[in-house]
């Protein structure tokens, strides 16, 4: 794992636990590049509210304005890019923005703004909007727009076997056709291309810290802002209900806004084919932290983020320090029902009841 810790003044520490590479034993390096998966969405986001504030882009107009080939076939009123923003479209999640058949279309089922549901596909949109403002692609619009005034010079905006030699060696399980089992065996992954919006960019955790202290400063960098006050509020304002990310849990642009102990928390994860990450940001008391784990198996990062912000807030106000969170009882699973069933191998056979 790669861990950072931020605050509005700086990043304040970095550190990595455990193996970069299981067969030569060596462990993670604080250099090396994690792919941070749909926390790359928030990147897209910023770079749109810029357009924003540079009068090149209406949230409120409808999409298909900026995007006439982005084909979704509605009887509601119009879907406009801030509905794109926040999931809220009434689009159904397709994975394929550029269908084969050239009559086959989207459909939205509701009336845009009306409920939450998670979309990668029109967040790849988005990063084709991004491409029509500008002029230029995404990679050359997220280094200019976004790593370089952030001094995150290490980040890559698109994940291709040509920036491969700068990841942290990566894993899956050996055996995918089952239930990964704690402590498992693990294989190297293959690599992988990805330069949708969704969800592209590789980064470190000195990098994604110097992201985390521009948002705990509310947009502001060191060179100046990076996206106007108003543009940052609209940022990590709630403005639909998304349950999905947790009870009360609303969507901002590209982040879910959530509280921590009674302060506006702005977080997102990002799980890839062998990637799983989590950023939060208090940006009540302005610190934050991010964490990647180099092995898919389910399970991502919250709980160490969310203890390292409340052990700085701790720390900034004098206060004793919140107890560690309990780690995950080996011998307990929640949907342990689900496994229910007789299972058979050749001769051999094993039957799970449903009584526990």
């Amino acid at each position: 794992m790669t861990l950072v810790l931020a605050d509005r003044d700086a990043v304040q520490r970095v550190v990595t636990y455990g193996l970069g590479d299981l067969e030569r034993r060596r462990g993670v390096e604080p250099q090396e590049l994690f792919q941070i998966g749909s926390i790359s969405k928030s990147f897209v986001a910023l770079t749109l509210l810029q357009f924003r504030d540079e009068g090149k882009l209406d949230l409120d107009r409808p999409i298909s304005e900026y995007l006439p080939w982005l084909r979704i076939k509605s009887a509601f009123a119009p879907i406009t890019v801030h509905h794109l923003l926040t999931h809220s479209s009434g689009s159904s999640a397709g994975w394929d923005l550029f269908p084969s058949d050239p009559d086959q279309g989207h459909l939205a089922a509701y009336g845009p703004g009306e409920h939450f549901h998670y979309n990668n596909m029109l967040y790849e949109a988005l990063g084709h909007l991004t491409w029509t403002l500008d002029g230029r692609e995404l990679p050359e619009i997220l280094s200019d727009r976004i790593f370089r005034p952030l001094k995150m010079s290490q980040s890559e905006p698109v994940i291709t076997l040509d920036v491969r030699e700068k990841m942290v060696k990566n894993h899956v399980p050996f055996l995918g056709d089952r239930p990964y089992p704690r402590n498992g065996r693990l294989c190297e992954a293959p690599a992988i291309v990805l330069t949708s919006g969704a969800g592209c960019v590789a980064s470190n955790a000195r990098d994604m810290g110097a992201y985390a202290q521009m948002i705990a400063n509310h947009g502001k960098t060191a060179e100046g802002r990076l996206v106007s006050e108003s543009a940052f509020e609209l940022f990590s304002r709630p403005h639909v209900l998304a349950e999905d990310f947790g009870p009360g849990v609303s969507c901002g642009y590209g982040f879910a806004v959530d509280s921590l102990d009674g302060n506006r928390l702005l977080r997102h994860t990002g799980g890839m084919v062998s990637f799983m990450s989590s950023m939060m940001v208090d940006i009540d008391e302005a610190v934050g932290g991010f964490a990647s784990v180099n092995a898919q198996q389910k399970y991502r990062p919250n709980a160490v983020v969310r203890y390292a912000i409340q052990l700085m807030r701790a720390q900034r106000k004098g206060k004793v320090f919140p107890a560690m969170p309990e780690t995950d009882a080996s011998t307990q699973m929640k949907n342990a029902s689900d496994f229910a069933g007789a299972y058979a191998d050749g001769n051999r056979s094993l039957e799970i009841s449903g009584r526990w």
